[in-house]
């Protein structure tokens, strides 16, 4: 269904994104989930990822399925594995951040000078993508979450 296909649609775009001056880290999205991949990307640049959860893309329904307990046991153990270089989180938003995907889609950073480029590519391709955050100057945390 609708999850699958964005399993396999997400994913065709990086290699067009990895061929554009912008774009300065990528990965996709997998088992450690969006925090877990987060980490480490703020991690290998020595910066801090601020996310703004209300911008992170989420299939339809998501919020009835957690708010009914449908949460994978290794959203837990995702967050124990790394939940000390993550800023205090809500737990609606553990949930959904660290959830162990197995195909979570690409986690593109994009230069702030390359923007523009990348969402010209993004229109190319068909997909509607926006940012969800921004790196800023290393802090105490790895990731922050507002």
């Amino acid at each position: 269904g609708l999850a699958r296909d964005w399993m396999c649609t997400l994913n065709t775009a990086g290699s067009r994104f990895g061929k554009l001056e912008g774009v300065r880290a990528m990965t996709d999205v997998t088992g450690f989930g969006l925090l877990g991949h987060l980490v480490e990307m703020a991690d290998g640049s020595g910066l801090t990822a601020e996310i703004d959860y209300d911008r992170v893309p989420r299939l339809p329904g998501i919020e009835y399925y957690l708010e009914q307990g449908c949460v994978p046991g290794g959203t837990q153990r995702n967050f124990d594995s790394y939940g000390e270089r993550i800023a205090t989180l809500e737990e609606r938003h553990k949930q959904l951040l660290c959830d162990p995907q197995t195909s979570g889609g690409l986690l593109v950073a994009v230069a702030p000078e390359g923007e523009a480029e990348f969402l010209t590519v993004c229109a190319e391709l068909g997909l509607a993508l926006e940012p969800i955050g921004q790196l800023v100057g290393a802090r105490s945390h790895a990731v922050e979450v507002r």
